[in-house]
């Protein structure tokens, strides 16, 4: 898998921060960026997707409820 370097910057506090959450989560600074951020994301474009798919069910729904049901299939 080949690598490339994403540089962005920080104030000395956030990078204060980020080492000291690194050193708690016992990972590299670059491994917990990385880490962390898809994780963010992957979140993020879940919900979305989730948010997405639930809105074209409502649309489209064709429940029907469980008294529809059962005279459907003559109970």
């Amino acid at each position: 898998m080949s690598t490339s370097t994403i540089t962005f910057r920080v104030s000395s506090e956030e990078r204060w921060f980020f080492e000291k959450m690194a050193q708690f989560n016992g990972m590299t600074l670059s491994e917990m960026v990385r880490t962390k951020t898809l994780e963010a994301l992957e979140d993020q474009y879940d919900l979305h997707s989730h948010r997405k798919a639930m809105e074209a069910h409502r649309r489209g729904d064709e429940s029907i409820s469980h008294s529809e049901m059962k005279a459907l299939l003559g109970l």
